[in-house]
């Protein structure tokens, strides 16, 4: 009977030891497809949730949501060209930045500075008239450069 009783110890131990080494795993392998890697000048693309590392720059731009889309569709007369703005997330020499980048209307691509970087991108796709655009489809295309 202590026998008995010292090996279910054992198990709930050993259950309470790995169950959270497991999960871990788990949640590790849940994540999105491998970051994208991208040399200075050299255009990228990422989905939302998707990261590029931009190589010998010890840079890391993620993709974290789209915060709203405006723009004028295409096919549609509008008195305003409307914006994009996508959230992203910037990790830049073990800091850790965030930034809204925004696309006016029709402009491409649209630059912003960031330390001594540009960022030139686009955001796609564009909106069409009667065409709802579902958040899994939106891409960010960047290049970085010096």
């Amino acid at each position: 009977m202590k026998k008995l009783m010292q090996i279910k110890w054992l198990r709930l131990i050993c259950l309470l030891i790995l169950l959270p080494i497991i999960l871990t795993a788990f949640a590790g392998c849940a994540g999105n497809a491998a970051a994208v890697k991208a040399a200075l000048g050299e255009a990228f693309a990422v989905g939302i949730g998707q990261t590029a590392e931009i190589s010998g720059e010890d840079m890391k731009i993620t993709f974290k949501e789209m915060v709203g889309d405006s723009r004028c569709p295409t096919g549609v007369t509008c008195i305003w060209a409307g914006v994009a703005s996508a959230s992203v997330t910037i990790v830049y020499k073990g800091t850790t930045y965030s930034l809204a980048l925004n696309q006016p209307g029709h402009t491409s691509p649209v630059k912003e500075t960031f330390f001594d970087y540009t960022f030139s991108f686009d955001i796609s796709p564009y909106p069409a008239a009667n065409q709802e655009i579902a958040k899994k489809d939106y891409r960010l295309n960047m290049t970085v450069s010096k």
